[in-house]
């Protein structure tokens, strides 16, 4: 799914070759009673600050995965041009998930997986992420890094969707980017935005005073 432009010398990718999933199917427990991807955060539903920031972005197709208070969540964003993905199994944690938005992915696709939880990233991040896929060579994921510590979101090549397709539970990816070695590109991130998610009244109260 590479193109080459002659005029740049460099590997460009089609605007549907990065598909951006959007992961807001959680129980957010730690909220301790409301949705959390509901609250407002600076005036509008969490998970709908992480949605227009990834249709701001290259990605071609923004995919939001649904579980927990499904209609709710997809009420909050119908006037968006967003696909919905439902992940019955939700209550099995994240990898189910990431699984489910996986398997909607077109093949030869690259997938951003973005947490619904992590409004403060924006999509100059994304776009760092795509650039350094596209430019690297024998790259298959990117993550992002402020002061030395991994973030998200994680932008995952093609060759790694069977990878992805097969998660389950509460299993993460955090396995698979270690068995990528080089094959993973660390993108320097801005600001800490990329470590910050909203799981705790505190988080969002922090949130809210900065």
């Amino acid at each position: 799914m590479r193109e080459i432009d002659h005029r740049a010398g460099k590997p460009v990718l089609k605007a549907d070759a990065v598909t951006a999933v959007v992961l807001a199917a959680g129980l957010g427990r730690r909220m301790l009673g409301p949705n959390k991807l509901l609250l407002p955060v600076h005036g509008e539903a969490m998970v709908r600050r992480v949605v227009e920031q990834a249709l701001a972005s290259r990605c071609g197709r923004v995919l939001v995965v649904l579980g927990f208070e499904a209609a709710r969540v997809r009420q909050a964003l119908e006037d968006l041009p967003v696909e919905f993905v439902v992940n019955e199994g939700f209550e099995e944690g994240l990898g189910s998930s990431v699984r489910a938005g996986a398997l909607a992915v077109r093949d030869g696709s690259a997938a951003v997986i973005c947490l619904g939880d992590m409004p403060l990233v924006d999509a100059p991040v994304i776009d760092a992420l795509i650039h350094a896929y596209e430019t690297g060579a024998g790259v298959k994921a990117c993550q992002p890094l402020y002061d030395g510590r991994r973030g998200n979101p994680v932008l995952w090549g093609a060759d790694c969707l069977p990878d992805l397709r097969r998660l389950g539970g509460d299993e993460g990816a955090r396995a698979l980017l270690l068995r990528l070695g080089g094959a993973l590109a660390l993108v320097d991130a801005p600001s800490p935005a990329v470590l910050r998610d909203i799981d705790t009244p505190d988080d969002l109260r922090s949130l809210e005073d900065s």
